[in-house]
């Protein structure tokens, strides 16, 4: 029985502090040209439901809020009302920018937000600047590391300029400031750190990180990953960057994007991580999903099995669909009648069933040259194989016509 329950009281604070971690929110973001605004709208909604409903004290955004460093003002009015709310609800919001986010835009107004419970980190300056939480006697600093590109803060760090080299300097800069705070008698129970970057945890010189195809390259000499170790010691580690949803190690973690942005993400179940603190025990990680979800299918088959299953007949509505078309050879008109079936055709792309023919020789065009010979030659370039008897009659006809006219003129 808690003590709760012993008092029969009706409220009873536990000084469990909740705090949620999401990161690549990419407001602005379209999937394959179409706009993703009511998308993001839902999972606000949703956000703010969840918030309401388990009764979270700080909402962590580890980079990537906008998909642009020049956010279209339909992105600017969403995250506005978002913060609002979150506001309103009495949710602390700590924030930091990311790779695509301009940390100059981002940080506007940053005293005035701060005042207001949304905290803004967007400077290698702010990367020792912890963001303080309480409840009751729990005392939590979370240290929120922006996106650092290397070549522009190495030569303040005194370091390479390499994401491993920055990210350690920080690092270390912050166990430091974390230890003087200790020794002022200002230490915290927990420290959280934010940081957007590719994290593996992997002693060998191989790379693990589950990468998807909407993530920015953001390599310096060809690597952009670092090890966990960077981020011993730490409590926990809520890294952002990264679109899916997983743990590097036990206490840290990508949340991943709220959304999926590319077919390779097909199959993500985007979420977010809620950590609960308590005084004296371990810190408490579990996964939440998402139900918004931005509906995307691969389907392959041939002509007649794209357009007569009935196993698809779920993805001709709502659904973004990548169609990999597989017949022998490519039917004329092919995404016109696609289209007549799937309301919305992402991508497409055609793979023959038949054997890879060799492809003829190119012969230098001539004013003498049969031209069709030279249309049979292009045909078996394009479709991989030659013209049938009833085109080549139909070309030639076409052919006979042309030079009629022509002589004619």
């Amino acid at each position: 029985m808690t003590n709760c329950e012993a008092q029969n009281m009706t409220q009873c604070h536990t000084e469990t502090m909740k705090i949620l971690h999401t990161s690549d929110w990419h407001l602005g973001r379209t999937f394959h040209r179409s706009p993703l605004t009511r998308e993001h709208q839902q999972f606000i909604d949703e956000l703010l439901n969840y918030v309401h409903a388990e009764g979270i004290d700080t909402l962590l955004i580890s980079g990537d809020v906008y998909d642009s460093t020049i956010p279209t003002a339909e992105s600017t009015t969403l995250l506005d009302q978002a913060l609002t709310r979150l506001m309103r609800a009495g949710v602390q919001v700590i924030l930091s920018s990311g790779n695509h986010d301009s940390f100059r835009r981002l940080s506007y107004g940053a005293a005035f937000f701060e005042a207001s419970g949304v905290h803004l980190r967007t400077s290698l300056e702010d990367a020792t600047r912890p963001v303080e939480l309480t409840d009751g006697t729990l005392r939590v600093h979370v240290y929120a590391i922006p996106y650092l590109a290397p070549r522009l803060h190495a030569t303040a760090l005194g370091v390479d300029p390499t994401h491993h080299a920055v990210l350690g300097a920080v690092t270390d800069a912050i166990r430091t400031d974390a230890a003087e705070r200790h020794a002022r008698g200002e230490g915290a129970d927990r420290i959280i750190v934010m940081s957007h970057a590719t994290v593996s945890d992997t002693a060998s010189s191989a790379d693990t990180t589950p990468r998807s195809d909407s993530e920015r390259d953001i390599s310096v000499g060809g690597i952009d990953w670092v090890p966990a170790s960077l981020f011993d010691g730490f409590d926990y580690v809520a890294l952002g960057h990264i679109h899916k949803r997983y743990p590097v190690t036990h206490t840290i973690r990508y949340s991943g994007s709220p959304l999926g942005f590319s077919f390779s993400e097909e199959h993500n179940r985007n979420g977010a991580y809620l950590i609960e603190l308590t005084p004296g025990e371990e810190p408490t990680i579990s996964g939440h999903e998402w139900a918004t979800r931005v509906h995307m299918k691969t389907l392959r088959g041939t002509m007649e099995q794209l357009l007569n299953s009935p196993e698809h007949t779920d993805y001709e509505h709502g659904y973004y669909c990548r169609i990999e078309l597989t017949d022998e050879t490519l039917p004329v008109g092919a995404v016109d009648r696609l289209r007549s079936r799937y309301e919305t055709i992402s991508h497409f792309s055609y793979r023959s069933t038949q054997p890879a023919a060799e492809k003829p020789v190119a012969v230098p065009l001539t004013r003498d040259a049969d031209p069709v010979e030279t249309f049979d030659q292009f045909h078996q370039y394009v479709r991989n194989r030659p013209l049938t008897s009833e085109e080549r009659d139909v070309i030639t006809t076409l052919s006979d016509h042309i030079k009629s006219h022509k002589d004619n003129a």
